[in-house]
């Protein structure tokens, strides 16, 4: 698959990289760069394996590089098929109770009595989940809930999180997800390495005078991040 992106990009960036610079080069300075078709050759090498190695990064894990408009803060770490829910009646919190999912897509009801989860009823509110380590080896990790300081739960929803600050919450019951640290420093500087890389093959490789180079530079680079890479990226991770 990676290969085949590459074989792509590499002629394609090439071409793209050649044309503008007849086009360009003969208006602007009135001559072409020596050996230009190798120059662009080499400038489309360079951009494609940049580009190659960043669809490599987003199929082992979605979203902790993308483009700079479309990145995620955090992501999934795993789903539960099964969890321990914890009740506090009054001050006291009662023995956990099993739930596990009782068939794809559907929620989780009891093991004992089949009842459906709920985060409140009758019977106490549901102060924390315990949920199995996503490798199924050791003790089921503690997920506390987010309560408002009155011991109530927050309007729209209750989030359940760890001490690691993962969290499961309501709407996504048992999945397990995790907040990406750093996430718009990092995407920010891998957008300005791509920017940058732009501008370089264009003005160290094409010959193009600086100015121009940034001028053009941004520009294949907003091309690429807006219509070439979310396209590659669904292609090397189509459930992303």
């Amino acid at each position: 698959m990676l290969l085949i992106i590459l074989a792509i990009l590499v002629p394609t960036v090439a071409a793209a990289l050649w044309l503008s610079a007849v086009i360009l080069q003969g208006w602007l300075y009135n001559d072409l760069a020596d050996r230009l078709p190798l120059r662009a050759l080499g400038g489309g090498a360079a951009i494609a394996l940049f580009l190659t190695g960043w669809c490599y990064l987003y199929k082992v894990d979605p979203g902790w590089f993308d483009t700079l408009f479309n990145f995620k803060t955090e992501t999934l770490d795993g789903t539960a098929a099964e969890f321990q829910s914890v009740r506090r009646v009054g001050k006291d919190e009662k023995p956990p109770v099993k739930y596990a999912r009782s068939g794809a897509g559907s929620g989780y009801v009891s093991a004992d009595t089949g009842r459906p989860w709920k985060r409140s009823d009758a019977d106490g509110m549901v102060v924390a989940l315990l949920i199995p380590p996503k490798d199924g080896k050791g003790e089921p990790v503690r997920f506390a809930a987010e309560l408002q300081a009155d011991g109530t739960f927050p309007s729209g929803g209750v989030r359940y999180r760890d001490d690691k600050g993962r969290y499961t919450d309501e709407a996504s019951l048992g999945q397990v997800y995790r907040v990406r640290p750093f996430s718009y420093l990092r995407n920010f500087f891998a957008n300005f390495v791509h920017a940058a890389l732009w501008v370089v093959v264009l003005w160290l490789g094409m010959r193009f005078a600086f100015g121009h180079a940034v001028g053009l530079g941004l520009a294949f680079w907003g091309a690429t991040m807006i219509a070439l890479q979310p396209a590659l990226f669904k292609y090397v991770a189509p459930n992303a």
